[in-house]
């Protein structure tokens, strides 16, 4: 076998970029651009190099389709030249669309991903998209996938072969390479590297492929022993999912709607591959599994709409529910096609993905809008009902009129600010402000996105409140503290006869009881005594964590100006003497299941006889 020679890649370099110069051109500028964000990550010229190194990564698909369209097609240079000038332009629009990138990456990155999937998809179907070329479509996804997955393996132990030379070099003969090196090596790699090995592989013309006839039987093993098994398990567990909820009557949890869309998504991609031999007389199977894989995603899409459905319905619309609500939609589609349809045209999957995709970016209707105007209605009715609006213009609340509000609408009002922080911006609530509060929260001033929430809570009167972190519900850890009792100001001692301060925040060491006069342990809620070594009591807090849960809790979820009563607990020591606990601070967490915890303090009465 000969070594290919340097002349040979020189001239298969130089045939690639010919055919593709544009994806080379975009290889080579995100290639640039993501080594010198490497090197001067931190500096002010971070937000342009990431913005040029998404547009890049773009390019690559985008003009990759369209040269394999206009080559698939033989269009005229004139109509290539366009289609190339028209590519341009969109990335041009996309780079000028994401501003901000520091201060409001959120939307930014989900149009990314979203640009990225529909531009891939697109490639999917640039080549051969019509029905009579159902053939050439999945040789030419075929030849995709599997040239991907090589250029990813080659990519790989090409870098850790050059990086571990480095370091060979480095070591044994003391060169001091900076360790930047390795970063710039593996984007060189990825970006350069595998771009050209993968264009290599692509069959020249693509039309040949639709007379292409080759299936790989490693496919079939792996479709038939690995993906299809795999999805036949998944099946059965959210059926079973589907019969616990039937049963119990109760509603499902909104983490299946998401496992109901990689299930599905990983059926039909079994299916696909499995697409050219489903007429062979020894894989019958193909076509029953797909029957009936197709008519077992019904009851899973309903199911998968009523979780989406009740999160949505409680609180409103997020990008995140969206996306789901969407993809169910077009599940639901292709599901309805392929029961229905004679023709189950495989072209229509990445083609019409692609659609909903691209459509979900843009408009009214798009997934930023809609998400954006859901939960700022949310918002305006939760102030309204607080009292905070005035006509049509916010009026501060009095610290008497934010302690009205209640845990659960303060909670889910810090919820959706904190939402529209991190995935929108305030610009759709500017006008519920006065001019002053216009100044304060919408400056240039403000670079950081909690400084623009603080100004906004400040604004509406509820900025000295706790910010809680589950959507809908209040936060169930809570504090209690008795300031008297810190100050051991009026504590009644009649009928004890010593008194010990007892603290423990949750960590002891065996043996530490007997190093002290009096020592305290918190085990599982439980709370052992100690007086000079001797065990004293033990006492369950679980009780007292949920007595104590039901005082009038300020905004903070604490409790800070208790009165000692409500702190005042009577147990039994081991001889069954009574004793009087007095806790001055109970930290805790309480759901609908459990309690944990976490510190206590305070003083402990004993009689005499109790020792």
């Amino acid at each position: 076998m000969k070594l290919p020679s340097v002349q040979l890649l020189v001239s298969s370099l130089l045939h690639i970029t010919k055919r593709f110069p544009f994806v080379i051109l975009s290889a080579l500028t995100g290639t640039v651009a993501g080594i010198m964000l490497f090197q001067y990550r931190g500096d002010y010229q971070t937000e342009t190099l990431s913005k040029i190194m998404m547009v890049s990564s773009l390019g690559l698909p985008l003009f990759f389709a369209v040269y394999i369209f206009c080559e698939r097609t033989l269009a005229k240079s004139s109509f290539k030249f366009i289609a190339l000038l028209s590519a341009l332009f969109v990335l041009v629009q996309f780079y000028f669309s994401i501003s901000g990138l520091n201060t409001n990456e959120g939307p930014i990155f989900y149009r990314f991903f979203f640009w990225s999937a529909g531009l891939h998809l697109l490639v999917a179907f640039s080549a051969f998209f019509v029905e009579d070329e159902l053939n050439g479509f999945w040789q030419f996804n075929k030849q995709l996938f599997l040239r991907f997955l090589t250029a990813a393996l080659y990519s790989t132990v090409l870098y850790l072969g050059l990086a571990g030379a480095i370091l060979a070099v480095d070591q044994l003969f003391n060169v001091d390479f900076a360790g930047e090196i390795y970063g710039d090596l593996w984007i060189v790699i990825s970006g350069m590297f595998n771009t050209i090995f993968f264009l290599g592989g692509i069959a020249e013309p693509v039309n040949r492929l639709n007379e292409e006839k080759s299936y790989p039987k490693g496919l079939k093993i792996f479709t038939q022993y690995v993906l299809i098994p795999l999805v036949t398990i998944y099946l059965l567990i959210l059926y079973a999912y589907t019969a616990k909820i039937l049963v119990q009557m109760s509603l499902p949890k909104g983490w299946v709607a998401n496992l109901i869309l990689g299930f599905s998504v990983t059926g039909i991609l079994s299916l696909l591959l499995v697409y050219p031999i489903r007429n062979e007389e020894e894989n019958k199977w193909i076509k029953t599994f797909s029957r009936f894989y197709y008519f077992s995603l019904v009851p899973l899409i309903v199911l998968l709409f009523i979780a989406i459905g009740i999160r949505i319905s409680a609180y409103g619309v997020t990008i995140e529910r969206y996306i789901v609500a969407m993809l169910g939609t077009w599940l639901a589609i292709i599901t309805l096609y392929f029961i229905f349809s004679k023709t189950k045209n495989i072209i229509l999957i990445p083609l019409t993905l692609c659609l909903f995709i691209f459509g979900s970016c843009f408009g009214p209707w798009g997934m930023f809008s809609v998400s954006e105007r859901s939960q700022l209605k949310r918002l305006h009715l939760l102030l309204e009902k607080s009292g905070a609006f005035a006509g049509n213009k916010i009026a501060m609340l009095s610290e008497k009129e934010a302690e009205k509000i209640t845990i659960k609408d303060l909670n889910q009002i810090n919820s959706i600010l904190d939402y529209l922080n991190s995935a929108h911006n305030f610009d759709g609530m500017k006008d519920w402000f006065n001019a002053d509060c216009q100044k304060q929260i919408f400056n240039d001033s403000l670079s950081r996105r909690y400084e623009k929430t603080y100004a906004i809570k400040k604004c509406i009167g509820i900025h000295g409140y706790a910010n809680y972190r589950d959507e809908g519900e209040a936060d169930l850890s809570f504090n209690v503290y008795c300031e008297q009792l810190n100050y051991i100001e009026g504590v009644d001692v009649s009928g004890y006869d010593h008194i010990y301060h007892f603290t423990n925040g949750g960590q002891y060491q065996d043996g530490d009881e007997k190093k002290s006069e009096s020592f305290t342990k918190l085990d599982e809620n439980k709370m052992t005594f100690y007086v000079k070594g001797e065990k004293q009591f033990e006492l369950q807090l679980d009780s007292i964590a949920k007595k104590l849960r039901e005082l009038p809790y300020n905004k903070y979820n604490n409790y800070n100006n208790a009165k000692p009563a409500d702190l005042t607990f009577e147990a039994t020591d081991l001889r069954s003497n009574k004793i009087k606990l007095l806790f001055d601070s109970f930290y805790s967490k309480l759901t609908d299941t459990s309690v944990e915890v976490s510190s206590v303090n305070g003083y402990v009465l004993l009689k005499k006889d109790g020792k």
